[in-house]
């Protein structure tokens, strides 16, 4: 076995398995106001988009990055709807195309954000300024499994005396681009767990600080 070699034996291929299960969350899905995909990883949008069809919510919210607009057509929605995004990005600066695409039982649209930061962090708030107005109560997140607790500890912060509940839901092991068992033992995946427990190390610590530092540590613009 690889990891018994590299590493020393199995007891040290049980500790980077733990320190895996410690970023994930797992919550299982359920009746939700409102589905919210988080930007990035692609399989993220099938799965919310699979939840959706389903009849888990009336409403749900794909969050869509510069970098993936052009990758759009791999998620199954109309075409149409992938040609208006592309034009809407080519006609937007390089630094403000977050977009959401939004599927409700009145129809598909398209929405474009203004984040105060491109992050985790400035996407949630984004999501709160979203939410102000609406009469959402409760919201299943999606997303990769070893992000969902860096967004947890980011929700509580931003949300904190909110009404508004969470659960968090990961792309199922099946459909994820991340493979668990002997992560370590692939570039791509190793740099992906060891930038996540970074950041999540820097966000508990930065989000327990007061506000106005947490908006100057992460660059936030007004």
């Amino acid at each position: 076995m690889i990891a018994d070699e590299t590493y020393g034996g199995s007891w040290y291929s049980a500790l980077l398995l733990t320190l895996y299960e410690s970023l994930t969350l797992s919550d299982r899905p359920a009746l939700a106001d409102l589905i919210y995909v988080m930007a990035g990883k692609m399989e993220r949008k099938d799965y919310g988009l699979e939840l959706y069809q389903a009849g888990l919510s009336p409403r749900l919210v794909l969050g869509v990055g510069r970098f993936e607009v052009s990758k759009m057509y791999r998620v199954a929605l109309d075409h149409a709807v992938v040609e208006e995004l592309i034009a809407l990005r080519d006609k937007t600066p390089a630094d403000q195309r977050h977009f959401f695409v939004k599927l409700e039982p009145s129809g598909v649209s398209i929405e474009k954000r203004v984040l105060r930061r491109w992050s985790t962090y400035g996407e949630i708030l984004d999501l709160r300024d979203c939410l102000k107005a609406t009469n959402v109560r409760r919201v299943m997140v999606i997303s990769t499994d070893i992000h969902l607790r860096r967004v947890a500890v980011t929700f509580d912060k931003v949300f904190r005396g909110s009404s508004v509940e969470f659960c968090y839901c990961p792309v199922p092991a099946s459909a994820s681009s991340l493979v668990k068992d002997e992560w370590w033992s692939r570039p791509g995946d190793r740099k992906y767990v060891i930038s996540e427990t970074v950041k999540l190390v820097g966000y508990r610590f930065i989000l327990l600080m007061p506000q106005f530092l947490i908006r100057r540590l992460m660059r936030l613009k007004d």
